[in-house]
């Protein structure tokens, strides 16, 4: 259902949290977090909303059955760049967002968004605006739990903070080893990129971005609401 483009809210529906982002003019305002879906439903009343989900359709249900108009960004809707996956049928629409918000900055660059957040993930744009694909492993909450889950004595962690090398007692032990393990990861991540093609931008966001000492480059941009970003990209041409 396409709607007038002033004002709307984004909705993005993730697995951690929901996060509401009210649009007018293409101008995003602060972005209000939830934990709760009834405080969320209060919220979008009456409202005209553009939905970013990657949960249950149970919660795009009461969504419709409580706003105005909705507009769900989909793997097949309009958009603003060509695509080489091969399942876009399951990519997740958060990573779509995120290709489309990088495209707004990255004109005729190689780019590559890491949101981290829930999971880790690349997403490769080359300069042609051709979305690629890229990669997915867990993130800080998901290796924390992992540990728990599948050993019989490592505590359930949820501290996320800057962390030494070596950890003096088992909790701080896990932590860096999540951390700093992460932390090599996407800096490893990173150099393998720009070995295969070469300079290309590189866009970080995502809730857990700043607890990592990503290389302070000329080519790194940390772009907090890259993903809500993306969204309004993507409703702008399909809203026409």
């Amino acid at each position: 259902m396409k709607m007038s483009q002033n004002p709307y809210l984004v909705v993005d529906a993730g697995n951690t949290n929901i996060k509401i982002c009210a649009i007018f003019d293409d101008e995003i305002s602060e972005v209000e977090i939830f934990n709760n879906l009834d405080d969320v439903l209060i919220r979008v009343r009456n409202q005209h909303l553009v939905l970013i989900s990657v949960v249950t359709p149970l919660v795009k249900e009461k969504l419709q059955n409580t706003c105005k108009t909705l507009f769900e960004i989909k793997y097949n809707v309009k958009m603003p760049f060509a695509s080489a996956y091969e399942s876009m049928n399951t990519v997740g629409v958060d990573r779509l967002c995120n290709v489309s918000g990088m495209l707004k900055y990255a004109k005729n660059k190689s780019a590559l968004s890491i949101d981290i957040g829930t999971c880790i993930k690349f997403d490769f744009l080359t300069a042609d605006a051709v979305y690629k694909g890229g990669s997915i492993s867990p993130g800080v909450q998901l290796r924390y739990k992992s540990l728990n889950d599948y050993t019989n004595n490592l505590p359930l962690l949820e501290q996320v903070n800057h962390t030494t090398l070596i950890g003096n007692d088992t909790s701080n032990s896990i932590v860096s080893g999540v951390l700093n393990g992460m932390n090599t990861e996407i800096t490893g991540m990173i150099s393998r990129y720009e070995d295969e093609y070469g300079p290309l931008d590189i866009y970080l966001t995502g809730g857990d971005a700043l607890y990592f000492d990503i290389p302070q480059k000329n080519n790194i941009f940390a772009v907090k609401n890259l993903t809500i970003l993306g969204a309004v990209e993507i409703y702008k041409i399909n809203a026409l």
